[in-house]
């Protein structure tokens, strides 16, 4: 559901950014409009480019009929535990019967598989959604920073700063477990001394 409420949100930013020439009069960002619209979009574009991927990968995985790797492709994962009621009571079953230390290393290499996403498809465009809305809070003469109204001239403009906060707060989260992934991936190794996803295959045919 998060996911889908970011690509609509964002979808929709990059439909008002196409649509629209400048912000108001008073928003001047620091990067060019028609820059950072193009960033937007190319971004979403990349976006929907590694989803295609992992879907394509996903059927194939699916098509194999392999446990460890459908339970270890978030598309296959979810696509088994929609459509056959055993998938998700097996899932589960590997689920609760997981260490601590497999916990951690399931969750480190979950957050490692979306590194595509968050640098080439979420990162630019989230800096260009921080840069614009640092200035249109900074246009905000009355300083009534809980006031929707002085976020935009128009209601179009209005839902676009909130559809813009929306995905930027999604991000800072991602980025954050990416970073707490990272610093707890080092450790990991000394523990499991091998590859991460090779651990992680092992454990579930186990």
């Amino acid at each position: 559901l998060k996911s889908v409420l970011v690509y609509i949100a964002d979808m929709w930013t990059a439909g008002i950014l196409l649509i629209f020439d400048r912000w108001s009069t008073s928003i001047r960002p620091p990067i060019p409009f028609f820059i950072s619209k193009w960033i937007y979009v190319i971004c979403i574009f990349i976006s929907f480019f590694l989803l295609a991927l992992d879907i394509k990968k996903a059927r194939n995985i699916i098509k194999s009929g392999d446990i460890s790797y459908a339970f270890t492709n978030t598309v296959a994962y979810r696509f088994h535990t929609m459509r056959s009621y055993s998938h998700f009571c097996f899932f589960s079953k590997i689920n609760n019967s997981k260490k601590k230390v497999d916990e951690i290393a399931f969750f480190v290499f979950f957050t490692f598989k979306g590194w595509k996403r968050i640098i080439f498809a979420e990162a630019p465009r989230q800096v260009i959604v921080a840069v614009t809305l640092y200035s249109i809070v900074q246009a905000n003469k009355s300083r009534n920073y809980f006031d929707i109204d002085e976020y935009g001239s128009g209601m179009v403009q209005r839902l676009t700063t909130a559809s813009m906060v929306f995905s930027l707060l999604i991000f800072v989260a991602s980025a954050s477990m990416f970073v707490f992934a990272f610093l707890l991936y080092i450790p990991l190794l000394c523990q499991i001394r091998g590859n991460l996803k090779e651990y992680c295959c092992h454990k579930i045919d186990k």
